[in-house]
């Protein structure tokens, strides 16, 4: 077979293995944050279409791509929301939902738009990073890395839900390899500006983005110190340069893509990185802590969130990337030839991707989500790629099975897809099965992100009266409501906090059924009372997924006096 059509099964593989398990399903489930991104996202669209570009920013994350996204969905979807003069509607409240179906539209039709929009801008942009590691490495070895990091299961079940990080892996990754490919490659200068356009589009992802300097730091202090023979000064100011002129396209691509900053760019900066200092070093976004106290700025002690970080990943990463990224540590220093020493620069550069953003998140105060450093899988997976990969062959070459060669490899893929594909839809629920069994599910529990309620409600939706029933639920707006016809309300976490055992009880008094978010709820110390008194009853329906319950749905009336007592005592 000629070489390009080569190319063209590659890419067709590539399309195929990448979209087949990110598309189906899609609609099938909701996640706790997606459907404020909408609301958000219609606001962005609404700002877009008032020409008040000055209103297109949300504080730290900045999430300007994913507004995009969203933007482009509602008018495709829902063209008209421009036209009805309603103003921006509250995202905090839900006022979107409500909105939408007076006007006979569906959000969860909305979200899917949005979702297969982001799938598609993925798949792009790993068919680029494809192309960009088979300029540095052979075809199949960069096929091979593709298609394994792209079924790591964590990061697949990202890719199939409206989130930023899916995005700001690949960015991230994208710039790193273009800024590799122009150094040491083609020196064409379209690479440098893609890479710097592409750090761009990250950082208007989220400012967390950020932790791109750790890889392009360390490449171009290796440049710096293999052109030395040119002048250390000579070669100071080349990769100085460099990095200027791939930070002025990192701004550019920020000033262009983002509207807001045509109008009012000191108040996008000040919201998206006073709130993103804020958070980091403060523990909480400005509206919270007011303004930026430099004399309050602490960093986590003795690293302990960096080490909780790390073992968050290594739970959620599979036995194969383990074993993966061992390999690709011992291969680089007992081969040698020049294209080890391509693999040992991009091993490196992705190792200090991972790292960077391993390091980022620990040392930074508040909410760590194991999302949050989603770019560190990337990173790893496909050094991952690159070890199984040269480990087969030398493992094929050592006992003289070049017959076969193709049949390991592929096992290893099967394997590795087998991880994610085995948790469909809810690919980024996989637990590590080595230290699931030596018992980390207690040291680190699974993060719930409301997989399970749309069961919930589809269970409530097929009994009589669904329609005009009502539903207590805790996690409601989308990843319940989404899915039942009836009327949802929502339990709010301070209705157990203080002195609101009264709004607690007329909401549950006014409910038919009470969802219980047990996945979530059991977590968290300050509901053990609550769930206490709730299951000395006995739930009419249960929704269980590998071996650990999610959900609990009581029907309110077979309730007794006592239950109601004691929740007027909590």
């Amino acid at each position: 077979m000629d070489e390009k059509r080569t190319n063209i099964l590659i890419y067709l593989i590539l399309i195929i293995v990448l979209l087949a398990p990110r598309l189906p399903g899609v609609d099938s489930f909701v996640t706790l944050d997606e459907p404020s991104w909408l609301s958000q996202g219609a606001n962005f669209y609404y700002a877009l279409g008032q020409r008040e570009f000055e209103k297109t920013v949300y504080e730290y994350q900045p999430a300007v791509t994913t507004m995009w996204i969203i933007a482009t969905a509602v008018h495709l979807y829902f063209p008209e929301f421009r036209g009805f003069g309603q103003g921006y509607l509250d995202y905090e409240k839900g006022r979107l939902d409500p909105f939408m179906y007076s006007k006979g539209y569906d959000p969860l039709v909305l979200l899917e738009y949005a979702r297969l929009i982001q799938i598609f801008i993925l798949l792009f942009l790993f068919l680029f990073l494809y192309y960009l590691l088979q300029k540095l490495i052979p075809k199949w070895v960069a096929a091979f890395a593709i298609i394994f990091a792209s079924f790591d299961p964590f990061f697949l079940g990202h890719n199939r839900m409206l989130d930023h990080e899916s995005m700001v892996a690949l960015f991230v990754v994208v710039s790193v390899l273009s800024l590799t490919v122009y150094l040491i490659q083609d020196k064409k200068f379209i690479f440098l500006v893609i890479s710097g356009i592409s750090a761009g589009l990250a950082q208007l992802t989220k400012s967390s983005a950020i932790a791109i300097l750790a890889p392009v730091g360390i490449l171009l202090l290796i440049q710096f110190i293999q052109n030395r023979e040119d002048g250390w000064l000579k070669s100071f100011w080349n990769q100085t340069k460099v990095f200027l002129i791939w930070f002025a396209f990192l701004v550019l691509a920020y000033f262009i893509f983002w509207p807001g900053m045509w109008v009012a760019p000191e108040k996008m900066l000040y919201e998206v990185y006073g709130n993103a200092f804020s958070y980091a070093f403060q523990g909480a976004r400005l509206k919270v802590t007011e303004e930026l106290d430099v004399s309050s700025f602490n960093l986590e002690s003795n690293f302990y969130g960096v080490r909780q970080v790390f073992y968050v990943l290594l739970y959620r990463l599979t036995p194969l990337t383990w074993l993966g990224v061992i390999f690709g540590l011992i291969f680089r220093f007992i081969t040698r030839g020049e294209l080890i020493r391509v693999f040992k620069l991009l091993t490196t550069l992705l190792l200090f991707t991972a790292v960077g953003f391993i390091l980022l998140i620990g040392i930074a105060q508040g909410r760590n989500s194991p999302h949050y450093i989603l770019t560190s899988y990337l990173a790893l997976n496909l050094v991952a790629g690159f070890g199984w990969f040269y480990f087969l062959n030398w493992f094929i070459e050592k006992i003289k099975l070049t017959k076969w060669r193709v049949a390991p490899i592929a096992l290893i893929l099967i394997i590795q897809i087998w991880s994610a594909l085995s948790y469909f839809p809810y690919y980024y629920t996989y637990r590590n099965p080595i230290l699931y069994s030596m018992g980390w599910y207690n040291e680190y529990p699974q993060f719930p992100y409301c997989e399970g309620l749309e069961k919930a409600a589809t269970y409530l939706a097929q009994l009589p009266g669904a329609e005009e029933a009502t539903a207590f639920v805790y996690y409601p707006r989308g990843c319940f409501s989404y899915f039942f016809p009836g009327e949802t309300t929502a339990f709010r976490p301070y209705y157990i906090d203080g002195n609101h055992n009264e709004d607690l009880l007329n909401y549950l008094t006014s409910a038919d059924y009470l969802v219980v978010y047990y996945a979530n709820q059991i977590q968290l110390s300050k509901y053990h009372p609550y769930l206490d008194i709730i299951s000395t009853q006995e739930p009419i329906y249960e929704v269980w997924m590998n071996d650990y319950k999610y959900v609990q749905i009581y029907k309110v009336d077979s309730f007794p006096p006592e239950v109601f007592e004691a929740l007027a005592d909590l």
